[in-house]
């Protein structure tokens, strides 16, 4: 994790440039207010920028921005619950998640009884409620959220003790730390093949969604994270989805593992409002570039 920061005056404010590091010798940088900076379980960071509107970096890393937040967390969701019939999703389980982006595109569906939220930082949520509240209004108040914080790795030990089942997990986390030398990130077990082997008795016939990074400058978290996926489920389909993300700098990449359903195809006629998701949308999203194809056969 990497962070620049040098003071500079306009208009009567101090402002800020942010860099983000990408790579080596590679910093995204951002001019903006630092509304709010805390350390605990994680670094966060909220900064208010005049194209990108407000931004929630996590360990020096964009989590999202309110200007194109929609399409990640629409690539998130509606993909694998369009791939399964109407009627088909019931229990979700969303590993992370604390930001309620994925939570709010889920409740769209009325056929969900129960979503369980599973982030282990309780202040991503109230950071999120304090400076993003155009993003969590109502979904808190909705009956069929419940929100854990605590480690989603025991939360999936702890439902499978009880012999239960969901439909769909979504794991919508932090990127791990697989090139690092040392674990970092608290999302980095989330990747592991041991959860996968939890999440496989947990999920027997449903589908499992995973986001994996930019490709285009981080290619060993989704050639990890698809390795991990062909290993565990072996014999299932797994496959790989992307959507651009203008703020990550590029497309990013999604794996997902249906027990029984092609997802590459949509299965439901109606969709809810969706500002960035369409069928024609779902269909695309599965076709690759090449030099994807090259990382998922390494």
């Amino acid at each position: 994790m990497s962070r620049l920061e040098r003071a500079l005056p306009s208009e009567g404010k101090i402002k800020f440039l942010v860099g983000e590091f990408v790579h080596k010798g590679f910093f995204y940088l951002y001019e903006g207010n630092i509304l709010h900076i805390e350390k605990g379980l994680q670094n966060i960071m909220v900064v208010e920028h005049p194209f990108w509107e407000k931004i929630l970096f996590i360990n020096g890393l964009i989590q999202f921005t309110l200007k194109d937040e929609f399409i990640y967390h629409e690539s998130l969701a509606h993909i694998p619950i369009q791939a399964m019939p109407e009627g088909k999703v019931r229990r979700v389980l969303i590993c992370g998640g604390g930001d309620l982006g994925a939570a709010r595109e889920v409740l769209k569906y009325d056929e969900v009884e129960e979503i369980v939220i599973a982030d282990i930082d309780p202040r991503i949520t109230e950071v999120v409620k304090e400076f993003f509240p155009e993003m969590t209004k109502g979904i808190l108040d909705d009956q069929r959220i419940k929100l854990l914080h605590t480690d989603a790795f025991k939360v999936v030990e702890d439902y499978i003790r009880k012999g239960q089942t969901f439909d769909l997990v979504i794991i919508d986390s932090t990127d791990p730390d697989v090139s690092s030398g040392q674990t970092v990130e608290l999302s980095h077990s989330l990747f592991g093949s041991q959860f996968h082997l939890l999440l496989k008795k947990l999920v027997p016939d449903g589908i499992i969604v995973q986001q994996a990074g930019v490709p285009f400058t981080m290619s060993n978290i989704l050639e990890v994270t698809y390795k991990t996926y062909k290993e565990v489920y072996s014999g299932e389909l797994v496959h790989c989805y992307r959507a651009n993300i203008p703020s990550f700098g590029g497309d990013n990449s999604f794996v997902i593992r249906s027990a029984q359903i092609d997802p590459k195809e949509p299965k439901r006629k109606s969709i809810p409002y969706t500002v960035y998701y369409t069928h024609d949308i779902h269909r695309a999203s599965f076709v690759l570039p090449k030099f994807w194809d090259e990382i998922l056969s390494l």
